[in-house]
């Protein structure tokens, strides 16, 4: 067995002889042919930002002759640094070898790391695993399709990165259909994918128009749950079953790069994270438990392309909400405590994954022992340092993301879901190594949540196309009342409300009609409890009823009605006391 180095490598030339692909040189945004050889010596590929080139045991060494049984062709990048986009020809000649050559560690047919052919070749016969094949009388036409459809979604992933934030950060506004839009997104990119949709207009527009349609299931909050797992499960199918659909989606994994050919990727599992906690906030134990169970099986499953700094991300997470729920207040103890815990449910998690056969990046560094695992975490901390600092672009992009998180830590009023997202984000800072990709997708994840925490509620029945028209129009619509006025005129509205009755325009300015039901105030909402049987509440409290319900308003989870959890509501305390007490009024008097 031989391995070949040559100038130029058509698969149309090979194709009749052998096995066929394109093999990607490096990882990183650029690439030098020093380090290529490298790596295809070594069997190992470093980071650009980290040198790009190997210093390992050599396990090959090129030669100038073919191989009695097999003869790997590799054509090799320019000697001087280019752009890591370019993906190069790969044959490989003998063993009756046919068809398009295939991958373990790429998942993606026809498209090979520079690593994978060291260990091919070591075997010394005609067993190539990590490579394999499969059959294809036309390889050559197939990659050549394969090469123009990662060249094109690469060139149309920014613009739609940027079309899917500004569409996200509008929907937010009006709450349910921004959390709900992080998943639609995602769910979007693949149905494009799985479409074969590869022009840069379509990809471009079309992610955050299918964005909007599917957001606009989050009019209803109660919906939320459901279809957060509905995504989820979608999700998991794909990485499981055929995983190029979100190797080729202008959302999904980066093969181009060679980084991350598969799975669930930083970008994607930051832009998860707001509607999973979202959905596990929203709906009580059951939700929690099935919500938070599916998103740690779709981050860390082997199966499904194992992220190990994912999986402790939610983890805690998940953690943090849990506390928040059971109304347990969050201290640097309790904090540490979690994260230990975190970490060990991780590595429990990691072990059983491994021991049903799963194996992947994750379960080979914990194999190794914690010495492995600690230099996995420097270098990727390093890593986050050298890619901050490779432009002042980059520096900026994530100063303004962390910038904004640290103002929702610091100065927002905060709710169960925006704490756990934050604390989820300061760790991921910590164990992945895509720090600008976390800084912009979690700031957005956290303004998703702070709206979807406060929001009023009334503009999420309204039409979506009049909902997501403009930020200006979305708020005229959600202060009109119910009625459908078609003049606009707040000021005569809201002196109406105070006429009749100034509870009930604090009742709906403040959202709690989307939550509660109540007659006089013409509220439906089923997430928290009747307040039309306020006074039965009271009585089963054994409190007046108007201290019973002034309590109810500051201090939620004084008193919490059996069958809802706790840390939903949000305390109304900021409120000033005379819109206190008109509320009291409104709900114990409702005549004014």
């Amino acid at each position: 067995m031989a391995v070949r180095i040559v100038r130029t490598l058509a698969p149309a030339d090979y194709e009749r002889r052998g096995a066929v692909g394109l093999i990607v040189p490096g990882v990183g945004a650029t690439v030098t042919r020093a380090a290529a050889l490298a790596s295809l010596e070594r069997g190992e590929v470093v980071h650009a930002l980290l040198g790009g080139t190997p210093h390992g045991k050599v396990l090959l060494r090129p030669a100038n002759v073919d191989g009695t049984l097999l003869t790997f062709y590799v054509a090799l990048p320019p000697p001087q640094r280019t752009p890591n986009h370019t993906r190069y020809g790969i044959a490989a000649v003998g063993c009756g070898l046919h068809g398009l050559l295939t991958s373990t560690s790429t998942r993606l047919p026809g498209l090979v790391s520079i690593a994978d052919v060291a260990h091919a070749a070591r075997h010394g016969t005609c067993r190539i695993a990590p490579l394999g094949t499969n059959a294809d009388p036309h390889a050559a036409s197939t990659l050549r399709s394969l090469d123009r459809r990662i060249v094109h979604v690469h060139d149309a992933r920014g613009w739609a990165l940027v079309g899917v934030l500004a569409t996200v950060a509008v929907l937010a506004l009006v709450g349910g259909p921004g959390v709900l839009a992080c998943a639609a997104a995602v769910i979007a990119s693949l149905i494009l994918s799985a479409a074969g949709v590869e022009s840069f207009w379509p990809l471009v527009l079309g992610v955050p128009l299918l964005t909007i349609a599917f957001a606009a299931a989050g009019l209803s909050r109660r919906l939320v749950p459901p279809l957060v797992v509905v995504a989820l499960v979608v999700i998991l199918v794909i990485l499981v079953v055929d995983t190029r659909v979100n190797s080729l989606a202008v959302l999904g994994a980066r093969p181009d790069g060679g980084g991350r050919f598969y799975g669930i990727t930083n970008q994607l599992e930051t832009l998860l994270l707001a509607p999973v906690l979202a959905a596990a906030a929203a709906g009580g134990l059951l939700w929690f438990a099935g919500v938070g169970a599916l998103a740690l099986v779709t981050v860390g499953w082997s199966h499904a392309g194992a992220d190990g700094g994912g999986l402790l991300v939610y983890a805690i997470a998940l953690g943090v909400l849990a506390l928040h729920l059971r109304n347990i207040r969050l201290t640097p103890v309790r904090l540490a405590l979690l994260g230990a815990a975190t970490v060990a449910a991780t590595l429990a998690l990691v072990g059983l994954d491994a021991a049903f056969g799963g194996s992947s990046h994750v379960t080979h560094a914990v194999d190794t022992g914690p010495g492995s695992l600690l230099g996995d975490l420097g270098r990727r901390l390093h890593l986050s340092y050298l890619s901050v600092t490779s432009s002042w672009g980059k520096a900026v992009e994530f100063a303004l993301g962390v910038g904004f998180i640290a103002l929702v830590g610091l100065r927002f009023r905060r709710g169960p879901t925006v704490d756990a997202i934050v604390v989820g984000l300061v760790v991921s800072f910590l164990v992945n190594d895509t720090p600008v990709d976390v800084a912009f997708l979690g700031a957005l994840g956290c303004w998703a949540l702070v709206r979807w925490e406060s929001v009023d509620s009334r503009a999420m029945r309204r039409a979506p196309a009049v909902l997501f028209a403009s930020c200006a129009a979305l708020l005229a619509l959600a202060g009109c009342g119910s009625k459908g006025t078609t003049k606009a005129a707040p000021v005569t509205v809201v002196g109406t409300l105070a006429q009749a009755a100034p509870g009930k325009g604090i009742f709906n300015a403040n959202g709690c009609n989307g939550c509660h039901t109540y007659a006089p105030a013409s509220a439906t909402g089923k997430i928290g409890p009747d307040l039309d049987k306020l006074a039965s509440y009271a009585k089963g409290a054994n409190q007046p009823l108007p201290k019973f319900t002034h309590e109810s308003i500051v201090n939620p989870n004084a008193y919490v009605e059996k069958g809802y959890p706790k840390g939903v509501m949000p305390s109304f305390k900021q409120l000033p006391e005379s819109d206190v007490n008109a509320l009291v009024d409104f709900l114990t008097k409702p005549q004014g």
